[in-house]
């Protein structure tokens, strides 16, 4: 199965619940700093170890073969706002 629909993020709630959550001190955010903490938390963590966490929950574990830091990112370039 491939998901294929598409919703934007929407940035000003995803600026609140931040803020709510205290994981964001700044008063504002902008889409260049989101990128940033995205693509830096996908260069941080081990694929492997996630795969290992996730691979019992899933029927076909081919599915998650392509899982890497290059994909991500590529993710992330696609990301749309509203």
């Amino acid at each position: 199965m491939v998901y294929t629909k598409r919703y934007p993020l929407k940035f000003r709630s995803l600026l609140i619940r931040s803020k709510d959550s205290a994981n964001w001190k700044e008063k504002l955010m902008i889409q260049d700093q989101l990128m940033a903490l995205l693509q830096n938390k996908i260069q941080s963590v081990s694929f492997n170890r996630i795969r290992e966490d996730i691979v019992r929950f899933i029927p076909d574990e081919k599915v998650i073969d392509i899982w890497s830091p290059q994909y991500f990112n590529d993710l992330v370039q696609k990301v749309k706002y509203t």
